[in-house]
C-alpha cells in the first residue's frame, strides 16, 4: 500500500549488474530505407538512439548504465513502432529486424546467456502466435466458403457461429501456454521471472506460483525471482478456494469477528476507507441492491476499514447506515490486511463462502450482484 521512492529504485535495478562497458551492436533491417532505433532503460528513459539508413544501423558506444534488461524500440518507415525486451551487457551484438515480419522478435545473437534465453522464449512465442494466425486465416476462408454451400439458413447460422467461435479461440493464445512450453524446453533458464513479472499474474496467482516453484534455483534467487515470489506468495494465499487469511482488527466496541459464526452462505468483504468517495457511494447500493435482494437468502457483508482515526471511522459507519459487521485495526495503509489480502487500492471486494473460503476477488463492484446470484443458485 505504501510506495517509497527508495524501495522502487531498489526494485527497479534488482538483479542488474551495475558494471559499465563498451557495447557494439551491428544491426540490419533489409529492405528498410529509413527508420529509427532507440534503447530505453527500465525507467523508460532513452539511453541511445540512431537512424536506420539503407537497411543498416550501428551502435558502438559505452552507454550501458548497467548490465540488464532494456527496451529495444524501433520503427521502420510508417510501420507501427515495436517495443521488445533485450538483455544488454558489454560485448558484441547482432540484431536483424525483418521488415516483412515486423511483429516477430528480431534475430539477436550475442554471447549473453540471458539474451540467448530471451531470444529462445520469443522465438517460441512467435511460432505459437503465428500458428494461431494461420488458423484464423484458414477459418476466414471457411466462413467465406459457406456462401457457396447449399444449406438452410439455420444450418448456415450454426456453421457460421461455430467457425466464429473457433476463430476467437485461435486468436486467444494463452500466455501461460507459451510460458509452460518455454520452461519445459529450457528448465534451467534464468529469465522466466522477468517474463512472468510482465504478465497478468494478479488474476491467477495460484497457477503462477505453481509455475514459479518449477523454476531453476538461479531463476528463483535472481532479483526478478525474489521480487516475483514476494508478490506471488501472498496473492496465492488469497486465490479462489484458499482459506481466508485472518482479518486484523476488531469491531468498534473492541470485539473480534468469527466469519463462520455469521451463518451465511456467502459473504462480501468490503475493503474501504471513510475518506474514499467511491467506497461510500457503494455502501448505499449494498443496502438497496444487495441486502434487500439477497439478505434473506444467506448473503452477508463485512466491511474492513483502512482508517486511522476511530471517530472518523465510526462517524462514517453511522452516516452510511452500515448495520453489518465492521472491522478495523486503525493502522491505515500499514494494516497487515493490505499484504495478507493483496489489497492494492481502495475500494476492493472479495466474496467468501460461509466456511471462510475465498470464492473470488471481484474487480468491478458492478459485478458483485451477478456473482452473488450465480453462487446462490448452486448452493
Amino acid at each position: 500500500m505504501k510506495y517509497v521512492s527508495l524501495i522502487l529504485l531498489v526494485l527497479l535495478f534488482a538483479g542488474c549488474d551495475r558494471s559499465q562497458g563498451d557495447i557494439t551492436i551491428t544491426g540490419t533491417a533489409t529492405g528498410a530505407n529509413f527508420g529509427h532505433v532507440m534503447i530505453r532503460d527500465q525507467a523508460n528513459n532513452n539511453v541511445y538512439s540512431t537512424d536506420i539508413s539503407a537497411g543498416k544501423f550501428n551502435i558502438s558506444k559505452s552507454f550501458l548504465q548497467y548490465s540488464g534488461y532494456y527496451k529495444l524500440v524501433y520503427s521502420l518507415g510508417s510501420a507501427t513502432t515495436r517495443r521488445v525486451d533485450i538483455y544488454l551487457q558489454p560485448g558484441e551484438y547482432s540484431i536483424n529486424i525483418d521488415p516483412k515480419n515486423i511483429n516477430n522478435y528480431p534475430l539477436i545473437t550475442s554471447l549473453s546467456k540471458k539474451q540467448t534465453e530471451l531470444s529462445a522464449y520469443n522465438a517460441l512465442a512467435d511460432s505459437i502466435n503465428n500458428e494461431g494466425r494461420k488458423k484464423v486465416i484458414a477459418i476466414h476462408s471457411q466462413i467465406k466458403g459457406l456462401e457457396n454451400q447449399a444449406v438452410t439458413l439455420d444450418e448456415h447460422a450454426a456453421m457460421t457461429a461455430k467457425l466464429h467461435a473457433d476463430e476467437q479461440k485461435a486468436n486467444r493464445v494463452d500466455e501461460l501456454t507459451i510460458l509452460n512450453a518455454f520452461i519445459n524446453k529450457y528448465p534451467e533458464n534464468e529469465i522466466a521471472p522477468h517474463i512472468m513479472l510482465q504478465m497478468d499474474y494478479q488474476n491467477n496467482p495460484a497457477e503462477f506460483y505453481t509455475i514459479f516453484q518449477k523454476l531453476s534455483s538461479a531463476a528463483k534467487s535472481s532479483g526478478d525471482g525474489k521480487e516475483l515470489e514476494s508478490k506471488l506468495k501472498p496473492l496465492a494465499n488469497v486465490s479462489a478456494g484458499a482459506s481466508a487469511p485472518t482479518i486484523a482488527g476488531t469491531t468498534p466496541d473492541g470485539k473480534t469477528l468469527d466469519i463462520k459464526a455469521m451463518n451465511k452462505k456467502i459473504i462480501l468483504l468490503d475493503f474501504w476507507r471513510s475518506t474514499n468517495g467511491t467506497s461510500r457511494d457503494n455502501h448505499q447500493y449494498m443496502i438497496t441492491g444487495l441486502l434487500s435482494k439477497f439478505g434473506d437468502k444467506g448473503f452477508g457483508i463485512v466491511s474492513i476499514s483502512f482508517d486511522t482515526e476511530k471517530n472518523r471511522w465510526t462517524t462514517a459507519i453511522t452516516a452510511d447506515k452500515m448495520t453489518w459487521p465492521q472491522i478495523s485495526d486503525l493502522k491505515g495503509d500499514d494494516s497487515p490486511n493490505a499484504d495478507s489480502w493483496g489489497i492494492k487500492s481502495i475500494p476492493a471486494y472479495c466474496l467468501l463462502d460461509g466456511q471462510g473460503h475465498i470464492i473470488e476477488h471481484v474487480k468491478d463492484f458492478n459485478d458483485v450482484a451477478g456473482s452473488v446470484a450465480n453462487y446462490l443458485k448452486t448452493h
